[in-house]
């Protein structure tokens, strides 16, 4: 809500400085002349639109992974995974694709498994962090968070995750 209300004040800054610009310009009120302003306008509209939709789409992913990752299934789990991956456990383990894909195997313990509050934090045409929570649910009933930063890259027009960092919420 606060990053809206800051774009809508931005954008209401920048529609006051445009004005201004074409006071400047004369009478001609009919010039149309683009501004830097305008571009700027232009790409700060597009911007939280092409966030949201990448976030989603790497929500997906994510979603994809997880099932396969706790279904044991390697080579769909493989296939999203980048050959120069690098990830950090919930309990500080570090391990490269060869070392995450053996450790793969169907999970027997767990009752149900969630994943929340997805937000790219950052992004460019071929590289995005996203930050995002899991909830893990054991079939004896505890359950557990993490939160979790992935890194992806986009390769062969494919998002694969690069990096994992999952932290044990407390």
């Amino acid at each position: 809500m606060k990053s809206v209300l800051a774009l809508t004040a931005l954008l209401a800054t920048l529609s006051l400085c445009n004005l201004t610009d074409k006071s400047k310009q004369g009478n001609n009120s009919n010039a149309a002349v683009p501004t830097t302003t305008q571009a700027q306008n232009e790409q700060q509209k597009s911007e939280p639109q092409n966030r949201v939709e990448l976030t989603v789409e790497l929500m997906k992913i994510e979603s994809v992974i997880t099932t396969a990752s706790y279904a044991g299934d390697i080579s769909t789990l493989a296939s999203y995974v980048a050959d120069d991956y690098s990830g950090t456990t919930v309990d500080g383990k570090t391990q490269n694709k060869n070392q995450l894909l053996s450790s793969t195997k169907p999970d027997t313990i767990t009752k149900s498994w969630k994943i929340t509050d997805g937000q790219v934090v950052s992004s460019n045409e071929d590289s995005a962090v996203l930050n995002y929570t899991q909830q893990q649910t054991l079939k004896d009933g505890r359950t557990f968070s993490a939160r979790v930063t992935d890194t992806f890259v986009k390769r062969d027009g494919r998002w694969l995750v690069k990096s994992e960092q999952a932290t044990l919420m407390r």
